[in-house]
């Protein structure tokens, strides 16, 4: 158990120095991150669903920020629990969502306590000094990393037994109506993305996708290549634009 917090902490910590270390990689997403927790704790193909379904949720996070910012340690935290617990995927979604909340609220403290390298970094950049500004960037990023292993781990060591008594103990009715719940978040993440980034002239593609899954019940996989082969012809017959 030790041993998988260890690795568990070590994969929020991935997570976290993503920006900070790395530029926007895009590792910091569920679906990667629940799929390196699934693997380590030997259930690749559980922690590959946990996090399709939680991107589903959060991939508009990034451009709107309407739902909950801090997707790291929601999903690491309930992905490895609902593993090592042996929960559904629907429990595990129920479980993210608090999580990534209370998350949020301790990167803003982590936040403000970082502040103190602001002031070395404007020294440092009114000397020139680009080594100092270097290690400025890199010590931001260590601070949230080695706080989020630690909060990782200790969450996994500890709350795994914790969390499965406590979903036993949910009466039937509500657990069922949680696991509606769940069911319906991707849909509202999917709807407040396309809030906000739908165009009348793309309908055609969306409401393809959706009569491929309903009527024919191809996969993912099916509808998304008959997406490329969708792309593929709309970029070959589509006029040149005018250069002025």
């Amino acid at each position: 158990m030790v041993v998988q917090g260890i690795l568990v902490g070590l994969i929020a910590a991935y997570g976290r120095i993503e920006q900070a270390w790395m530029g926007q990689q895009m590792i910091a997403r569920p679906i990667w991150l629940c799929s390196l927790v699934g693997l380590v704790l030997g259930d690749f193909t559980k922690g590959l669903i946990i996090g399709g379904t939680l991107e589903l949720i959060w991939m508009g996070v990034v451009q709107i920020g309407a739902t909950p910012s801090e997707v790291v340690s929601g999903s690491v935290i309930a992905s490895a629990l609902a593993i090592s617990g042996n929960l559904t995927t629907e429990e595990a979604v129920t479980l993210a969502i608090p999580i990534a909340l209370l998350a949020t609220v301790l990167g803003t403290f982590i936040t403000t306590s970082n502040s103190v390298w602001t002031s070395i970094g404007e020294k440092a950049v009114e000397r020139a000094d680009t080594k100092t500004i270097y290690w400025v960037g890199m010590a931001g990023g260590a601070v949230y990393a080695v706080v989020y292993f630690v909060i990782v781990f200790v969450a996994f060591v500890l709350g795994s037994g914790a969390v499965s008594a406590f979903v036993n103990s949910i009466p039937d009715i509500v657990r069922q109506s949680l696991t509606y719940a769940a069911g319906l978040l991707p849909a509202i993440g999917i709807g407040t993305l396309m809030k906000f980034t739908w165009n009348i002239k793309f309908a055609g593609f969306f409401f393809l996708g959706f009569f491929l899954a309903a009527y024919l019940n191809l996969g993912s996989m099916g509808i998304a290549l008959a997406g490329g082969v969708c792309a593929f012809i709309y970029f070959q017959l589509k006029p040149a634009e005018e250069v002025d």
